[in-house]
């Protein structure tokens, strides 16, 4: 499947995943974010999108944050059929996020772009103490929720429901995506990622005092060059003022 999505390509997969979410098992939702090969350890922790593109593979969130008339940036959550790997090697990732560009009522203005997806094979290191719209401990404790609920097999259906149905997506303001780009005085080999992460709360409803529940949430965050894709080293500010979908 190419990297821009048709109508008819987005409407597949994402119904693909509400379908998926609404009837899987705990274990089948930990193998979507775990490598087929326990012995490696992998996971998936991110997307991201290049901010260097050329005339041959040309960056689509550059394209996308240059759409007239963006207000807001959706991501929703797409299912990908499942490719052959090897058995060394992390299965083709099958989860992705999809963004597109919308106006202040929620309209969509652009075309669908498909992210790339990060795995890593050891605990993701803990952001560096950077300013930025989320607060470094509050971005710490939800990176640090999904590591651990991915490495001790807690991931579950639950982590994606609403009481509104399944959990589809987010909906971002454009400076959430805009800001971080200020940090980046070139685009060369740079990135911006969307990190997993896992967020405890107590809701209104279902009242439940005994234990919290947890959410899956999305944090924009530009990253630098180094030797790690999706190392923290001199990383910039951290981004998540996003609005779930449903309801949006």
């Amino acid at each position: 499947m190419e990297k821009i999505l048709t109508q008819s390509e987005f409407d597949t997969v994402a119904a693909a995943w509400t379908n998926f979410i609404q009837g899987a098992s705990p274990a089948e939702v930990q193998a979507l974010f775990q490598a087929r090969a326990p012995a490696i350890n992998q996971y998936q922790v991110s997307a991201s999108f290049s901010l260097a593109g050329t005339t041959a593979a040309p960056s689509y969130l550059v394209a996308l944050l240059s759409t007239p008339g963006i207000a807001q940036v959706a991501a929703r959550f797409v299912l990908l059929p499942p490719t052959d790997a090897d058995a060394d090697k992390p299965a083709a990732p099958r989860f992705r996020l999809v963004l597109y560009a919308a106006d202040q009522r929620g309209a969509r203005l652009s075309a669908y772009y498909q992210s790339d997806a990060t795995w890593q094979t050891i605990l993701p290191q803990e952001p560096t103490a950077v300013g930025g719209l989320v607060p470094y401990n509050l971005i710490k404790g939800w990176l640090n929720g999904w590591a651990t609920a991915a490495t001790t097999q807690q991931l579950r259906p639950a982590l994606f429901a609403t009481a509104y149905g399944p959990l589809q997506g987010y909906n971002f303001d454009l400076g959430d995506f805009l800001d971080p780009l200020f940090a980046a005085k070139t685009f060369t080999d740079q990135r911006l990622f969307i990190r997993f992460g896992l967020k405890a709360y107590y809701p209104a409803y279902p009242e439940s005092l005994a234990a919290p529940a947890q959410t899956f949430g999305l944090v924009v965050r530009l990253y630098s060059p180094s030797k790690e894709a999706d190392s923290d080293e001199l990383s910039g500010p951290s981004y998540d003022m996003s609005k779930p979908y449903p309801p949006g």
